[in-house]
């Protein structure tokens, strides 16, 4: 099902928080990817994020090309959302190797009691 803009929209606070689950955080990357006007939302509200992040810190090392800092921010997410993918792919994948080992030694020991009665 395709994310609708109320709904991207209503997540854009979420994202900036990093409080995304991750199958909404791919959904709302694919919507904003593909809807400009949700991408601009996005992009208003982490400007303003950043904006007072920094204000707050306080620092000297502020960084000013805030459309950059986006650009990085959803690699960075797409990333996270790779390696949990893959982290699952693998889990997955042992599980099933388990039990695989697992039906081959029953078969083994239950042909070695055949063998033996």
């Amino acid at each position: 099902m395709k994310m609708d803009c109320r709904t991207a929209e209503g997540m854009v606070s979420s994202y900036i928080k990093h409080d995304l689950p991750l199958n909404e955080l791919e959904e709302f990357l694919d919507h904003v990817q593909n809807c400009s006007s949700c991408y601009d939302e996005l992009e208003t509200y982490f400007i303003v994020h950043e904006v007072t992040q920094q204000l707050d810190d306080d620092s000297s090392d502020s960084v000013l090309d805030f459309k950059k800092l986006l650009e990085q921010d959803i690699r960075k997410s797409r990333r996270y959302i790779r390696k949990k993918k893959a982290s699952w792919l693998m889990f997955g994948v042992s599980i099933c190797l388990l039990i695989a080992t697992i039906a081959a030694i029953l078969i083994f020991v239950m042909m070695e009691t055949n063998y033996i009665l």
